[in-house]
């Protein structure tokens, strides 16, 4: 049997063929975008937008906000414009208004991975190590990565390859240099630009001590402040350690936890602020910048986190640090130094080391340095370890220009150090 279709029938046919087929499409594409979203996360941004910027940043979060910040301002007193990406829609970065400046909220880490791996620029710099390690790539379209250093610690507690496939690292230090020398000497890396350039955030905390405005105290205070590391006073003792700290009711407690430990310990810190929610005595500072709270403390008590050198720096008061065997952790770039770490050097200029055996006694161990403080005699000291003291954002700028320009005195840096 032969079927026949009359014309009509026919041109009916395949407007319905043609509607599913487009329906299908449109239902495929509607698809796309849902699974698109939901991988990249909300406010998928254009590339394109910060094309005519050579200058871009990138922060993970707001507590890198001062890092930036001044580099930021020293350039737009040159008229320089930069762009500022962060994964944190949080970040004061994003309220900063200048002519000479842009930022954009770039969403999840999966968002923020793609994005970053296909930016164009001719100078990108981040506090965030492990350049083409870990989940961000070099772009082929950014001539220059830098690593700028918030932290005046050594580079022995960076995780592997903190800085191996940077163009350059922006210093705090000379005992920086030397480590990522040392590295690059074992592995046979090229030899990246080690700038001089010191801690960019000093500037905010110094602008903002000077405009600080404190009540008085009826008790003297101690300040706790541990990185958020495996080897920190919160990961070794926990609870315990505030339980035993606060047996001594001559001082009150300020806990200022690393911004870090609420997203890789979200648990410990929970089970803390749990057990001492109703507890006067002991206060959790949450702010962007620790200036306030060191202001206020008469003691702090840390381990191998940097900001022990900041309040030592800053403020000139006695610290109490926890001894840590730094040679048993695997992982981190210390691991294949073999000399002393810068820290454990220098830090018993700053006043008083104990060890786990003495955790149970920590409140009798902090009265005595409460009514005992050392002379503390460390400019020599800051000055030695920390270049442009109170400039450094200024400094970065310039060298930043530097680089973005092609200066000489990039390739002098090198040979320099």
């Amino acid at each position: 049997m032969i079927l026949y279709i009359d014309p009509a029938s026919t041109s009916a046919l395949l407007y319905i063929i043609i509607a599913l087929v487009a329906t299908l499409a449109f239902a495929l594409r509607g698809f796309f975008y849902k699974i698109k979203n939901l991988i990249l996360g909300k406010g998928f941004v254009n590339r394109s937008e910060f094309e005519h910027i050579d200058i871009i940043f990138y922060s993970e979060g707001k507590q890198y906000w001062p890092v930036f910040l001044p580099i930021i301002q020293a350039l737009e007193k040159k008229n320089v414009s930069c762009a500022y990406l962060t994964s944190d829609k949080e970040d004061p970065g994003l309220a900063y208004q200048s002519d000479f400046y842009g930022s954009k909220y770039l969403g999840n880490l999966t968002m923020t991975s793609v994005y970053l791996n296909k930016l164009k620029a001719k100078f990108v710099g981040m506090t965030t190590p492990q350049l083409d390690v870990m989940m961000i790539r070099r772009s082929k379209k950014v001539q220059h990565y830098a690593h700028i250093v918030h932290a005046p610690i050594d580079v022995f507690t960076y995780r592997k390859f903190a800085f191996d496939y940077f163009d350059s690292v922006f210093c705090s230090g000379p005992h920086q240099i030397e480590g990522i020398r040392k590295l690059e000497a074992k592995r046979g890396t090229t030899k990246k630009l080690l700038l001089e350039t010191g801690l960019t955030y000093y500037d905010v905390m110094l602008d903002e001590i000077n405009r600080l405005k404190l009540s008085e105290k009826k008790k003297p205070v101690v300040l706790v402040a541990p990185t958020w590391k495996e080897y920190s006073i919160l990961n070794r003792f926990g609870v315990r350690f505030f339980e035993n700290l606060l047996r001594n009711s001559d001082y009150d407690v300020i806990l200022r936890p690393h911004p870090q430990t609420y997203v890789s310990f979200p648990k410990l810190i929970g089970e803390i602020e749990e057990r001492f929610k109703d507890e006067p005595r002991l206060h959790i500072d949450r702010n962007q910048l620790g200036t306030e709270s060191m202001a206020k403390a008469d003691l702090m008590i840390g381990d191998l986190s940097g900001v022990f050198w900041d309040f030592a720096f800053l403020f000139s008061k006695p610290v109490l640090l926890l001894k840590t065997d730094f040679d048993s952790i695997e992982g981190f770039e210390g691991s294949e130094l073999d000399y002393p770490m810068w820290e454990m050097c220098e830090r018993n200029h700053l006043g008083k080391i104990f060890d786990e055996s003495e955790v149970e006694n920590i409140s009798q161990l902090v009265n005595e340095l409460l009514q005992n403080p050392p002379l503390m005699e460390l400019e020599a000291l800051k000055n030695e370890s920390v270049y442009n003291f109170g400039n450094a954002g200024k400094t970065a700028a310039n060298q930043i220009l530097s680089i973005v320009n092609g200066s000489d005195e990039t390739s002098d840096a090198i040979k320099s150090n």
